[in-house]
């Protein structure tokens, strides 16, 4: 039987001499699922894009590389315009990216059938959200896409890339932003459509779990591969070995109690006129000093805009949001925003981006250098010490921009720090070591609230959590 699709010897290098991609061989059979598995940085998503022929002619992608029995190893970009989408879905790791930010979402899912001069009706794209979990997708669809959560606009890119049921689909983290049952939900939709499938991921319970066979990377090589139930019972590369062992729960924390209140939200209610949202109903919660709290709920409930309500980046049109004095000063509330590559500014240095909160006012002002090399050393905290500190976020995968966006929020240890699904976009290893930078960060006394759509993770992690549902904060 033909593969859909196999490489041999791929390699990507970039125009500055790096070479993330090295000599990479697999193949995926008609109906099945391949999972390349890896931490941040390993090269996952630098293979799906030249697989899918997204790099610039700047970067150079060596190797055989067949869809079916047609080899692209030459093809030229109008040859990859009529493949994508036809031939080849792809669904991006950063949904936010994929999607013009001036039309309605429907218009995003439209443009699979679009782009090859293909028609096709509204109620057939409300249909398509709607068996990938988006409530009331007929009316959202023509919401704008600030308005929807990353977990939705992930299912919309979902749907777009399916629209054609092209043979193969990439799928480049494609459940990051979604909670476990309708990450598994999706996936399950996917396969469904009797497409061979190449799972990018971080996750690796989930490809464990999905995959028919694994493939581990480590700095751009294939290290490990085999089937989920080989390499449970007899992983042998020590890479392989250390992901699966990052399966092993986070220990519970001991519950925090706090006499201090920091903030108190009561019956915050968040209407956007121009879309005709109400993103929030009747929301509350309340925070002390040094605890963690949780909020989860599913995707669109509105627990991205109460965060967004409580750091003051907007104004709520009802209820009443009350701060502590010492919440008041600039960078007193740090955030981890749930896209990390538009929180970094793209022509700053990582190091500066870091040390920003240094440089608010009242605090000890230090030089150039001593920010720098505080930022440097935050880095480390979060298992970038190997990366270049003068790097651009654009250098990094998302996974890395999440850490880097991580250590700057910790820096400074603030009295508040607001975390939207700050491990959405991290590997197992990564999520162990952000967990435990946040714990420390609450026992030092900064109050962390965290929106996360692993229920285990807050679990372990926070001293209560809040369910939000439809706009409401529930038993607040």
């Amino acid at each position: 039987m033909t593969p859909v699709l196999s490489c041999e010897n791929l390699s990507v290098t970039y125009p500055d001499g790096a070479t993330p991609v090295r000599d990479i061989s697999f193949a995926i059979q008609p109906g099945t699922c391949l999972a390349l598995l890896g931490r941040s940085g390993t090269g996952k998503s630098t293979i799906a894009q030249a697989l899918m022929g997204l790099h610039g002619r700047s970067t150079r992608v060596s190797g055989k590389l067949m869809l079916g029995a047609r080899d692209m190893s030459a093809a030229t970009a109008e040859d990859w315009r009529r493949i994508r989408g036809r031939d080849l879905g792809f669904v991006a790791q950063d949904p936010w990216s994929t999607c013009d930010p001036l039309r309605p979402v429907r218009d995003h899912v439209a443009e699979a059938w679009r782009s090859h001069g293909l028609a096709t009706s509204w109620h057939d794209i409300g249909t398509r959200l709607t068996a990938l979990g988006v409530p009331e997708a007929t009316r959202k669809m023509a919401q704008h896409p600030h308005t929807w959560s990353g977990g939705m606009l992930q299912r919309a890119s979902i749907a777009a890339a399916s629209g054609l049921a092209p043979p193969l689909i990439i799928a480049d983290e494609p459940t990051s932003a979604l909670d476990a049952d309708r990450a598994q939900s999706v996936l399950d939709r996917l396969k469904a459509l009797g497409c061979a499938i190449l799972l990018i991921s971080h996750d690796i319970g989930l490809a464990l779990k999905n995959a028919d066979e694994v493939a581990v990377l480590l700095d751009g090589q294939i290290v490990e591969r085999g089937t989920p139930n080989t390499l449970k019972d007899n992983a042998r590369h020590p890479e392989t070995k250390r992901l699966l062992e990052a399966l092993t729960p986070l220990p519970r924390r001991q519950k925090q109690t706090s006499a201090k209140r920091l903030l108190t939200a009561k019956a915050v209610s968040m209407r956007y006129d121009r879309d005709k949202v109400n993103a929030l109903t009747s929301a509350g919660l309340e925070i002390g000093v040094g605890e963690i709290v949780g909020l989860q709920g599913p995707s669109g409930c509105g627990k991205s805009t109460l965060l967004r309500l409580v750091m003051g980046l907007e104004l709520p049109t009802g209820g009443s949001i009350w701060r502590s004095e010492v919440l008041q000063p600039p960078g007193a509330i740090l955030p981890i925003f749930q896209d990390p590559v538009g929180s970094l500014v793209p022509h700053w240095p990582l190091w500066r981006s870091i040390a920003e909160p240094l440089t608010a006012p009242g605090g000890v002002r230090l030089s150039k250098a001593a920010r720098r090399q505080k930022a440097i050393a935050a880095m480390a905290s979060v298992g970038l010490g190997d990366c270049d500190p003068d790097a651009r976020p654009s250098e990094l995968s998302v996974g890395q921009c999440q850490r880097v966006a991580i250590a700057r929020a910790t820096l400074r240890s603030p009295p508040l720090i607001v975390a939207d699904e700050p491990t959405s976009a991290l590997d197992s290893l990564s999520t162990w070591r952000v967990s435990t930078l946040l714990r420390t960060a609450a026992d030092a006394g900064s109050a962390v609230l965290i929106v996360s759509h692993d229920s285990a993770f807050l679990a372990r992690l926070a001293d209560r959590v809040i369910e939000m549902r439809e706009g409401r904060t529930l038993g607040v």
